[in-house]
Order: C-alpha cells, then structure tokens, then sequence
C-alpha cells in the first residue's frame, strides 16, 4: 500500500503519523540552502482510489488555500509534479518524499519573493504533458536550451519560430521548407517541416503547449487570487474585469 511504503521511507526533517488506513499527518521542518530552518508545515495525506494527495492541515494556516502559480489546487491538494501521487511503492516511495521537499523548499521562496523558483515546475493542467514531449523532441535536436529560453522567456529561435505558425492547423507553414528547429536527416541533410511533424516538432509542440496553458488558466477565471504572488493571471483577470 502506498503509505505503508511512504512510511518506510521517512526522511530525517519529517514526522510521519498514521492516523487511519488511508491517512496519515507529516510534520516537516526543513533546511534551506542558507542553513536555515524552514517554518514548520502541518500537512494531512490521503490515499484515495489510486493517487496519494497531500493538504495543509489547516486550510490557510501556513500556504494559501488555492494559488496555481504555488502548485497548490483548488481543493487545497498540493501538485507535488505530474502524477507524482500514483503508483506509489516501496521503489518510488522515497522519490515522493523529495518531491515533497521541494515542494515545500519552494513554497518558501514563494512566500518572501513572491516567484516560484525558475527550471522547478512544469507547465499547469495538459500544458505539462505537452511541455515534457517538447523537452524530449528539443533534446533529439540539439536544441534544449532554446526550448527553456521559450518556455521561460519567450525568446529564442523556437518562440521566433511561433510566427509561422498557421495557427487553424497548429502547423509549420511551407511543408516543403526545412523545419525551423533544425532537425536533420542521419545524414546531414536538413528535415523538411512536414516531416518532422511527424516526429514532433519542438516549435509545434511550443505551440500547442501556449494553447493548453491558456485553456487551463481561462478554466481558473471564476476563482480568487490569493494575491501572494507577483505575478499571476488571476490577479490581471481581477483587474481586467
């Protein structure tokens, strides 16, 4: 069972309490990088159905009851990363447990800076999938950094290679040009961009990946920004409307 193999693998800044067969109070203190202590953060497990989810206690106490820019939904559960609660065993147990402690590591320098650290999330909602596919075809071509340069900064020659675009079929305009992410053939000769569509494109996928992240947040709009961060796109809907 999945607590039962959380259990197994308590880390030494973690007080691990089984209070029933699906759940289960940690108290964690951790360490940051400068050597000091974190706050200490009362969290409530559960196992249900197939996924462990982890809560603050006390909705609201330490972390705010809903904010998609901290990881945490809108029923208060903490996204520790993609399905991050599934699957969880004797093998895996330990590698939720770190993406717990970076979770909370974070949360911290959310609360002062009001940023989530940069390179330390993936895209929200069906954007991550996306995201992790783009990650995969950027790297066959050589060209992960442009791909991070995109996703964090929008700049770059794959964010350049957005503009064209046609954006009612997702595609890489001219079919029969060499695709703009650089991808070649073994030997040498560069992909055309019909062809590496089939391979999947690292500008189309970019592409396709904005589309998802805005559904996700245009799915957000009826909710309350908590206002802790400094930028959010609650907050410029709140403004806006």
């Amino acid at each position: 069972m999945a607590l039962d193999a959380i259990a197994d693998t308590v880390p030494p800044w973690a007080e691990f309490r089984r209070i029933g067969t699906r759940a289960a109070e940690v108290d964690a203190v951790l360490v940051r990088s400068s050597g000091a202590f974190t706050r200490l953060f009362e969290l409530e497990v559960l196992h249900l159905a197939a996924e462990v989810t982890v809560y603050e206690r006390v909705r609201g106490k330490t972390l705010p009851t809903f904010c998609p820019e901290r990881h945490i939904n809108a029923d208060g559960s903490f996204c520790l990363g993609l399905r991050a609660g599934q699957g969880i065993n004797s093998a895996t147990a330990a590698t939720w447990w770190t993406k717990l402690h970076a979770f909370l590591l974070c949360q911290e320098t959310a609360a002062e800076a009001g940023l989530w650290p940069s390179g330390a999330q993936l895209s929200h909602g069906d954007a991550g999938d996306i995201e992790l596919l783009a990650e995969q075809a950027a790297a066959e071509t050589g060209a992960s950094a442009a791909y991070r340069d995109a996703v964090e900064f929008d700049i770059g020659p794959i964010a350049a290679g957005l503009s064209r675009i046609n954006k009612a079929t997702g595609r890489l305009r001219n079919g029969r040009s060499p695709c703009l992410c650089g991808r070649k053939h073994r030997t040498g000769k560069p992909l055309l961009r019909r062809e590496c569509q089939c391979l999947g494109c690292p500008i189309e996928l970019e592409f396709e990946r904005r589309a998802a992240v805005d559904r996700f947040w245009r799915s957000m709009s009826g909710l309350q920004c908590c206002g802790t961060m400094l930028e959010c796109r609650l907050k410029a809907i709140a403004r806006s409307s």
